[in-house]
This record gives C-alpha cells, sequence and structure tokens, in this order.
C-alpha cells in the first residue's frame, strides 16, 4: 500500500466533504450550536418552572374545622406562595378539576389526631404541596410531643433525641459532577459521532455511485485497500472532528451554566474545580475518537450496499438504532464497566465514559476497552475491503425486495437474494414477538404448534411467490447414509461445544438460572415423551430448518466459490430468533453447523436431523430426571467442573473435525 496514493485520496475526499454545505452543518455547526442550546434552554425552563410551581398559592380542604395551632402553623409557614385553607364537598372532582390541591382527613381516637392527607399525584405540582403538608405536621408533631415532655417535666433534648448522629460525604464536588455527567455524556457524544460519521459515509460511497465517479476511481493505477483506506480516513477525521467539537462544546457548556448559577450550578457547590474533570475528560476524547473510527467503518460498510444516496439513508437507519440504543447503558443503575461489558460494542464506550468521569475508572478495564475497540476498526476495515473487492456489490444490478415486484413480472425459477432473506427474517422475528410469544404463553403446547406452522408457512409462502425453485432453494435431496454419520458426529461435537460455552455463561450470569429452567417447565409436558419428541423436536426440525437453513441460507449464498459468510450469518440468525441471552451463542454455534451440513451434502435433512437429535436428547433428558423430580431440568444448566471442561472441549474438537471427512465437500 503506497502511503501517498493514500494520501491523495485522502485529500480529494476531504476536499468534496467540505463542498458538502449538509456535512458541514451536520457535522460542524450543528454540534455548536444545537446542544448548547438545547442544554441551556432546558436548564432554565426547570429553573422557571420550579420556580413557579414554589411561588403557586396551594389550597387545602378540611374534613372538619383543625385546631387553632396548626392553623397557626399553616398561616405561618414560611412560603413563597400563600397557602389557602377553602372548603370542598366533593374532594375527589375538585382534586381531579385542580379546584383544591391538597385534602385533609381528620380523625381522633383515644386523644391521637390522625390526618390522612389525600394528593393527586397527577398534577405537576403534587410532590410541592405534599412536601409542603408533610413538613408543616411533622413540626406540629413536634410541638405537640415537646408542649407533653413539659408538661411532664422532662428534659425535652435529652428525651427526644438521646443519639446524635451525621453524615459526611466525602465525595468530592468534581466527582458527583462527573457522576452527573457520566450519566447524560456519552448518550449525546454517540451521537454527535453517528451525526458526524453518516453523512460523509453516505457521501463518499452512496454519493460517488449516484455521481458515478466510482467507476472513475477504480480505473485508476491504485489498489482497492489504498482507494479504501484513503475514504476510511477521511469520514474518520470527520467523525473525530465532530467529537471534539461535542466535546468542547459540551465543556464551554457546562462553564456557562455554572458560571450563571441556574439550576445546574445550584446542584453543585462553590469549591467546584473543573480543571479537575480535565484527565477525565482526556480519556473521555480518546474513547470517543477510537468509537468514531468503528463507527466510520462500519457505516461505510452499509453505505457501500446503497445504489443512491436516498437508500443510504434507509439503509443507514437501523445501524442509528443499533448504535444509539446501548449508548443508553450509562443510564441504567448499577451497570458497570467489568470484563463481560468492557468487550461489548457501544456500551463499553459508554460505560467507560461512566467509570472515568466518576473517577471509578480501572486501568486494565480501559486497556480492555480500548483493545476491543482497535480489533473492532481492524475488522470493519477488513470487512470494509472485501465490499470493495466484490464488484456485483458495488456496481451489481442486485434486485430489490422481491416481495415489492407484481408475481407476474417476476421470472420462473427466480432465486431468493440478500434483501428476501433479510425482510424474510425480519417479518419472522417480528411476528414471533408479538404473535408467538402470546399464543405460546395463553395456548401453552399448543400455541408452541402454531408458532412452528407459522415459522415453516413464511418461506414457503415467500418461495411460492417469487416462483422459485423448491428444489433447490430448501436443498431437497436425500441424504446418504454416511451422511448422517458425519452429521451426528458433528451435532455431538458441537453439542459439546455449546454446553462448555453455556456452563461459562451461566457461571458469569447465575441470575438467568431460574428463567432457563422456568422456560423448560413451560416447553415440555410431565410423562408424555412421544408428545414432547413430536412437538419440542420433530416439528422445529422440520420448521425451522425449511426458514433458516433452507430460505434464508439459499438466499446469503452470494459467493458461489465459498458459502462461509452465508453459513456464519445464518447461524447467527439462527441464535438470535431464539431470543434467550443464555443460549444465543450456543445457539448460533449449532445453526452455524447445521448450515455447513447443508452446505457439504446439499441436503436439508442432513440438518433436519441434527435439529432433531439436539432437541430430541434434550427432550428424553427432561423426561427421565422428572421422573426422579418434580422440577424439570436439562444438561444445559448443569455446572462442569475445570476438568470436565477440557475433556468435553477435547471430545468436541475430535468430533468436530471427524466429521467433514463423513461428509461430501463443497
Amino acid at each position: 500500500m503506497r502511503s501517498k496514493i493514500v494520501r491523495t485520496i485522502f485529500k480529494k475526499e476531504i476536499i468534496d466533504i467540505i463542498r458538502d454545505k449538509k456535512t458541514l452543518f451536520m457535522g460542524i455547526v450543528l454540534p455548536l450550536i444545537l446542544y448548547p442550546l438545547l442544554m441551556i434552554i432546558m436548564t432554565q425552563i426547570m429553573t422557571i418552572s420550579m420556580n413557579s410551581i414554589e411561588n403557586d398559592d396551594i389550597n387545602i380542604a378540611f374534613e372538619k374545622y383543625p385546631s387553632k395551632e396548626l392553623i397557626t402553623l399553616i398561616k405561618n409557614y414560611d412560603s413563597d406562595g400563600a397557602i389557602n385553607i377553602v372548603k370542598s364537598k366533593n374532594y375527589k372532582k375538585d382534586l381531579e378539576k385542580g379546584n383544591i390541591d391538597a385534602y385533609v382527613d381528620i380523625k381522633e381516637k383515644n386523644k391521637i389526631e390522625n390526618y390522612k392527607i389525600y394528593i393527586n399525584s397527577s398534577k405537576e405540582n403534587s410532590s410541592t404541596v405534599n412536601s409542603k403538608l408533610e413538613d408543616i405536621f411533622n413540626t406540629y408533631k413536634e410541638k405537640k410531643v415537646k408542649d407533653k415532655i413539659e408538661q411532664l417535666q422532662l428534659n425535652v433534648e435529652e428525651t427526644l433525641e438521646p443519639v446524635v448522629y451525621s453524615t459526611i460525604d466525602l465525595a468530592k464536588t468534581e466527582e458527583v459532577a462527573g457522576l452527573l455527567l457520566g450519566q447524560i455524556l456519552p448518550l449525546i457524544l454517540i451521537m454527535g459521532v453517528l451525526l458526524g460519521a453518516i453523512y460523509p459515509a453516505i457521501d463518499s460511497m452512496a454519493g460517488e455511485k449516484e455521481r458515478g465517479t466510482l467507476e472513475t476511481l477504480f480505473t485508476l493505477p491504485i489498489s482497492n485497500l489504498e482507494l479504501v483506506m484513503g475514504k476510511y480516513m477521511a469520514v474518520s477525521l470527520c467523525a473525530i472532528v465532530t467529537a471534539i467539537l461535542n466535546v468542547v462544546s459540551i465543556l464551554m457548556t457546562l462553564i456557562y451554566i455554572l458560571s450563571t448559577g441556574n439550576i445546574s450550578g445550584q446542584l453543585l457547590s462553590n469549591n467546584f474545580n473543573i480543571s479537575a474533570l480535565s484527565g477525565p475528560l482526556f480519556i473521555t476524547l480518546i474513547c470517543i475518537c477510537l468509537f468514531a473510527m468503528v463507527v466510520s467503518a462500519v457505516s461505510m460498510c452499509v453505505c457501500s450496499l446503497a445504489k443512491s444516496f436516498k437508500d443510504a439513508q434507509n439503509y443507514i437507519t437501523p445501524v442509528m438504532f443499533l448504535v444509539l440504543i446501548p449508548s443508553y447503558a450509562s443510564m441504567i443503575p448499577n451497570l458497570n464497566l467489568d470484563r463481560t461489558t468492557s468487550i461489548i460494542p457501544v456500551v463499553n464506550i459508554s460505560l467507560l465514559i461512566k467509570s472515568v468521569l466518576s473517577n471509578n475508572a480501572n486501568l486494565s478495564l480501559i486497556a480492555l476497552v480500548f483493545i476491543s475497540n482497535f480489533a473492532f476498526v481492524i475488522l470493519s476495515v477488513i470487512l470494509l475491503s472485501k465490499l470493495f473487492n466484490s464488484e456485483e456489490i458495488l456496481f451489481g444490478n442486485n434486485r430489490n425486495f422481491s416481495f415489492l415486484e407484481k408475481r407476474s413480472n417476476i421470472k420462473k425459477g427466480t432465486m431468493p437474494s440478500v434483501s428476501d432473506g433479510v425482510i424474510l427474517y425480519a417479518l419472522g422475528l417480528v411476528l414471533l414477538i408479538y404473535v408467538g410469544s402470546y399464543i405460546q404463553l395463553k395456548l401453552k403446547m399448543t400455541g408452541i404448534v402454531l408458532t412452528q406452522v407459522m415459522i415453516i408457512s413464511l418461506p414457503l409462502l415467500f418461495a411460492y411467490y417469487i416462483k422459485s425453485d423448491f428444489k433447490k432453494v430448501f436443498s431437497l435431496k436425500l441424504p446418504k447414509i454416511k451422511h448422517l454419520f458425519g452429521a451426528a458426529c458433528l451435532w455431538f461435537g458441537t453439542y459439546l461445544l455449546a454446553m462448555v460455552i453455556t456452563n461459562i455463561i451461566m457461571y458469569y450470569f447465575p441470575q438467568n438460572q431460574e428463567i432457563v429452567e422456568g422456560l423448560n417447565n413451560v416447553l415440555f409436558i410431565k410423562n408424555n415423551l412421544l408428545l414432547n419428541l413430536l412437538i419440542v423436536a420433530a416439528m422445529p426440525a422440520i420448521c425451522e430448518e425449511i426458514f433458516f437453513r433452507g430460505f434464508i441460507l439459499t438466499s446469503f449464498k452470494n459467493n458461489k466459490k465459498s458459502y462461509r459468510g452465508a453459513i456464519i450469518f445464518s447461524g447467527i440468525l439462527f441464535g438470535l430468533m431464539h431470543m434467550d441471552f443464555i443460549r444465543v451463542v450456543p445457539t448460533s454455534i449449532l445453526g452455524i453447523a447445521f448450515a455447513y451440513a447443508v452446505c457439504k451434502t446439499n441436503s436439508i435433512a442432513v440438518s433436519m436431523f441434527m435439529h432433531f437429535l439436539n432437541n430430541g436428547f434434550a427432550v428424553v433428558v427432561t423426561h427421565i430426571s422428572s421422573k426422579f423430580s418434580d422440577n424439570i431440568k436439562t444438561t444445559e444448566v448443569v455446572g462442569l467442573s475445570f476438568n470436565e471442561i477440557i475433556v468435553f472441549l477435547g471430545l468436541s474438537f475430535i468430533f468436530i473435525f471427524l466429521a467433514p471427512l463423513l461428509l461430501k465437500k463443497i
């Protein structure tokens, strides 16, 4: 790779980006103007609204006229707004309409006064009203107690407060400020990075296609890697500059808010030293810059699939949601940066910013976040370079979703495309969440049967609509006997590997044990082995395989020389469809093994056999264990020792490497 060529491409892309006013506005003007305005306006509105509520008059109605002492306390209460005693015939309607702010019911039994305060918490001033009334009644109660003690000629302070204690907060003001910023700042910064990376990525990829200049670049005597790196560096620079401007903008806004002494300034003492946050903010800046490089590469990968600027905007929308949702991790209580969260994309950046600003960062975890994000950058750039090597992706005339075309215009024998597979998976996922989960909850085993019928109906109807050859799409071919032996070996090895991974996950997340056991209780019928085998083993083996190893796997087979991408992606989607944190990774591994077997034998019957073995084994074990215990448990949640894990891994690799010898080569 020639650095001079990369610099030339980089300069060309930067010039194109600078000429684009929309990109400049979204990347520079927006973070410098929008965020400060939002923060200042919101703090001022909150200050005004809180002051307005404090200054408003309060109307209180009593069931009967209270004591003179209580009336005196109410009239003399130190409040910006007046507290008025009014009458009410129907306190419920008056509270609902806002005619009164509180209603006090008075009861007296054995010389004990009992007051019940009724408020309407749906009203904005309800918390203020309740706070003031509680303060008044506490003062009234203390006065009554003191008068009683004095009548008994006892020492008031010694009687009421025999023990005195106080709480001293050792947290520095800067740490408190860092904790507050650490919950809000990650979301704002990640949003800013997205805006800074998305528009340059769209312009450098889809914009080049739409203008017809990408073909010209490929005619130049440069390699694809040089072209990719030049474009990537330009997009990354825009995202990094946007991130820096976001940090500077927020910091300057914070200084302004503190200097004006509004609501945010009141939360912090005058001893606040903003220079103490310079170190955490510097680490935050490095984190967000590294994250910007990841987002830039991912955005360019997605935009490379689009044919026009409009298509790229549609494609990038799901990416924005996938990035923004994990960024809320900093706002989740008790979710901190650890060895697990430090390798989860987006979540690790959000929690790292939170930890460094609250002065709770660990150097080893910071290093782990840096290493993981650097690995994500490398993987994203590799994927981007692979996409640039595919002329079909960059310049191909791939059709859009087939279901949007009239069936009369579709040619007979049409094979499903990637877009068809994606839309089928999305439709199946939505139906499973909104329909399948409901009918399974209501109808139990009958609901499982209906869900499986729904799963198999989708690919069959879709394949019928696009006039596909069912034999090719669903790999309808009888396997040989040795294929079944190879499939059994592959399943057994993969099952052992999946069981080891499940136990490792359970070790770090033991709270999910009850979820898994509860799910097993729902999925099995006691003392009915044949029915369980039919519903839990046979039906999913047929229906889910037609869906995943039939339509989905076929739609992902773009490159006829290698099916690795289709095998991996279809397996991951299979794991995600189960929507159980404990089972996503193990099920994905099983899905990859099922897809591999189909690609090796060109027969979906092989994966159906493996799927039946997997579910059938769980059914048999559950049936046997239910004979000895009322609680249904499977081997998936049984703890393994270290020696057992080593043995299982060894056996797993032996069977996995033995399986291809019995399966037909691709």
